[in-house]
């Protein structure tokens, strides 16, 4: 079973707000420059050892300027329910801006239950998440 982000529509209203106001604080401003990026899961598969190999698309704005972007892999049983998350850091340097580049990641073992997976950008992280996202550091 795969699905996609669920958050990915999300992030457009709160770019289009933090543009509007302004966004002088330079955290909302990256939280709405990572929004500009869209994260896609494509495919995955596990091998016998438990590990993981999954294949994402990332794409983002020309202008951009993010160095890295972090997404929170979600992990779930046969019926759908969240057994396990991992926050990723992904590096953009090798990422040609305004167009899709695949990306491969190794994950580390999970136990055989996992039936899914998910992406999901997060867009728009509550407090409690904003330590796990590398870009927004210092901020």
């Amino acid at each position: 079973m795969k699905f996609l982000p669920r958050a990915c529509a999300a992030g457009a209203p709160l770019v289009a707000l933090l543009l509007a106001c302004g966004a002088p604080d330079p955290l909302q401003r990256s939280i709405a420059e990572r929004a500009r990026w869209n994260v896609t899961l494509l495919n995955w598969a596990m091998a016998q050892d438990g590990s993981i190999a999954l294949s994402a698309r990332v794409s983002g704005p020309v202008q951009s300027r993010l160095e890295r972007l972090t997404v929170r892999i979600v992990f779930e049983d046969a019926g759908g329910a969240t057994i396990d998350r991992e926050w990723r850091t992904l590096d953009l340097s090798g990422v040609q801006r305004g167009g899709p580049q695949d990306l491969l990641l190794r994950l580390a073992p999970r136990p055989a239950d996992v039936q899914g997976i998910g992406i999901d950008l997060v867009p728009a992280p509550d407090p409690d998440e904003i330590p796990y996202i590398v870009e927004l550091e210092r901020r």
